[in-house]
């Protein structure tokens, strides 16, 4: 009876989604960073005297790091302890962004952003590996799912805030805002976070063909990243030159289509918590060169365009959830959910980074009709490549990696890691009620 009782106050007390949300936190907030510069670009080329190059590689520079060092900070992170990464992360952000606030040259900003892009990396490569390993069964899915939202997420909030904020402040008070949240989240993730035991490091090199599954997902969250990317900076220049459409509504426009991806992702998570099996979600991509067609043509109405393009952003972000819900199937050992998580970052980013530059090719050389061309090779490459992770996430090989995953998590679990045994435990059903 006493076991009963301690059983079902564990249960009560202690909840898998305060981990969950905590850390969605920390990504959105890394999100927020990722997109601070573009609100207060104006001020910033009138302040230090910034051409549009310069403009957009401190912009993008974030993501560069990434796309360059995501697979090395997979193995890092697998030696630090993906709890610390986090925190870390966080606050090598916030460090970096103060750093920017008081930038007077070019070549300052862009040493900060550049530091900030390794806390950034950190955040999104730690951040799944977190949620793996503190999650079990289908909260782990709906949680994996629900990380797919931050970077939209984030993005939207800065759209909207920097719309309002940046306008009416220096762009120095403007970058310091958002260098306060991943400071404050950065200690709030070192009290609430459990110690996750490291896993082991025996394997420092293993053949192409064992990430094969993990370089199949990570081409596939290029190729949809890419896309949303590229969509959200071509519709502002679609509606401002075609349309006719003031910047400022405009903006408005960009920013509730970026909240289509988020509401993509919730409900990625929310089908998947519920029992949908992930390749189920899979067909829906034949809807993005579909939605193209209104969206960017100017013979239908302004509401009908952008609910299409609130549609493809959508799907496009309900697909990337489901990416990283199957990266726990897509990996042979459970140790090797560092690396994969490293390589679907270092893959996303370079889709981020070709996504405009690639639609802004077909544009010039087709016109915009091209997009939903280009979006139909791209969109339909990232689809196909999801499908066999998709499927193989509702096999017996996602229920063996998911038992070997909660077998590491016990393992070494000692004195130190008991909110770890316990977060574990809530997650497992409770059979004996009271």
């Amino acid at each position: 009876m006493s076991d009963r009782k301690r059983g079902s106050h564990r249960r009560v007390s202690t909840s898998p989604w305060k981990y969950v949300v905590a850390t969605w936190f920390a990504g959105v907030l890394a999100a927020v960073g990722l997109g601070a510069v573009s609100p207060a670009g104006a001020a910033l080329r009138s302040s230090l005297g910034l051409s549009t190059g310069e403009l957009a590689w401190a912009t993008s520079s974030i993501t560069a790091v990434s796309a360059v060092l995501g697979i090395p900070a997979g193995w890092w992170i697998r030696r630090l302890g993906a709890h610390r990464a986090l925190s870390w992360g966080l606050f090598v952000m916030s460090v970096a962004t103060v750093a920017g606030a008081t930038a007077g040259s070019w070549g300052m900003l862009l040493g900060s952003r550049i530091a900030e892009g390794v806390g950034y990396l950190l955040v999104f490569v730690a951040g799944p590996v977190v949620l793996t390993r503190v999650t079990r069964g289908g909260i782990r899915s709906a949680a994996l799912a629900l990380w797919g939202t931050c970077v939209p997420m984030g993005l939207a909030i800065t759209a909207a805030a920097g719309g309002v904020l940046a306008s009416r402040w220096t762009w120095n008070r403007w970058l310091a805002l958002t260098a306060l949240g991943p400071l404050i989240m950065a200690g709030v993730l070192t009290a609430v976070l459990p110690r996750l035991p490291r896993a082991p490091v025996q394997h420092p090199y293993r053949a192409v063909g064992a990430w094969k599954g993990a370089l199949r997902l990570g081409a596939a969250y290029g190729s949809l990243s890419l896309v949303g990317v590229a969509v959200v900076m071509v519709l502002p220049l679609f509606l401002t030159e075609r349309r006719e459409v003031t910047p400022t509504a405009a903006g408005t426009l960009v920013a509730l289509v970026c909240l289509g991806s988020a509401v993509g992702g919730l409900a990625a998570s929310w089908l998947l918590r519920r029992g949908l099996a992930l390749s189920s979600l899979v067909p829906l991509g034949a809807l993005m060169p579909v939605a193209c067609l209104p969206a960017f043509s100017a013979e239908f109405p302004l509401a009908v365009s952008g609910g299409a393009a609130t549609l493809v952003l959508l799907v496009d972000g309900l697909l990337i959830s489901a990416v990283f819900a199957a990266v726990p199937a897509a990996v042979s050992r459970a140790e090797d959910v560092d690396v994969a998580n490293g390589i679907l970052n270092q893959l996303g980013s370079v889709g981020m980074l070709m996504g405009p530059p690639v639609f802004g090719v077909a544009i010039a050389a087709a016109g915009w009709g091209a997009v939903a061309a280009a979006t139909f090779v791209f969109g339909g490459l990232g689809t196909v490549l999801l499908l066999p992770g998709a499927r193989t996430s509702g096999t017996g090989t996602a229920h063996g990696v998911a038992r070997s995953l909660d077998a590491q998590d016990r393992v070494d679990v000692g004195e130190e890691s008991e909110p770890l045994r316990k977060a574990l435990d809530v997650s497992r059903p409770n059979r004996n009620r009271i």
